[in-house]
């Protein structure tokens, strides 16, 4: 279970997946006509390539910005929204906001989920769960998970970039921030399936453990 999705990072940097420089994975690509909060296409699938809620499209041309995808309809036919606060996994009551139009429009869906995945197994080996169903306010990782992933893909992108001071001082910021969610988070654990809070532990506090 991955607690963050490439809306939560989109939150943090908008220009992030129109950022050449920072390791993510292309999904899907090509053109396609934009009618408000509606994305069509005539070639391609989004079914296949995996696209969910929560992922990101970069959308060219006069529009020339990215946006979170709220809903995928069909194989050719998605809904996505301008970015707003509200705009989260977990609300589902809000109601997606209109981009514009326009046709024949290159599209770009790519993810930072094999990042967003590789922070949210350090959290949970951080407060000791190997079983993830037994954190039961999974949303309290959000935040971490989201700084975590930033310092993560700044950090990759200044070591194979020439010019690394800008995305230095990015990896060196949601480095301090990450560490400042880590201590913030309180995670309420499930130790025997019962679906009732038997403890709650800090990402960011040592634990120590008897010798036998």
């Amino acid at each position: 279970m991955n607690y963050a999705t490439d809306t939560d990072l989109l939150h943090w940097e908008p220009s992030l997946f129109k950022d050449a420089t920072i390791p993510s994975q292309t999904l899907l690509s090509g053109n396609g006509t934009l009618a408000g909060t509606g994305f069509t296409i005539a070639a391609g699938s989004f079914v296949d390539a995996g696209i969910a809620p929560g992922h990101v499209i970069t959308i060219g041309g006069s529009i020339n910005g990215s946006f979170p995808i709220v809903e995928v309809n069909s194989a050719t036919s998605l809904t996505l929204s301008v970015l707003y606060d509200r705009l989260t996994p977990d609300d589902t009551a809000v109601s997606p906001l209109p981009v514009g139009s326009t046709s024949a429009v290159p599209f770009t869906i790519k993810t930072c989920k094999p990042q967003i995945g590789l922070i949210s197994e350090l959290l949970r080996q951080a407060v000791e769960v190997t079983d993830a169903s037994a954190i039961l306010n999974p949303q309290s990782l959000r935040r971490t998970a989201a700084l975590g992933t930033l310092q993560m893909l700044y950090s990759a992108g200044a070591a194979v970039s020439i010019d690394t001071s800008d995305l230095l001082v990015r990896a060196q910021m949601y480095e301090r921030l990450y560490r400042r969610a880590l201590r913030s988070a309180k995670v309420e654990i499930d130790l025997n399936g019962d679906g009732r809070t038997d403890l709650i532990r800090c990402p960011a506090l040592p634990r120590l453990h008897r010798s036998a």
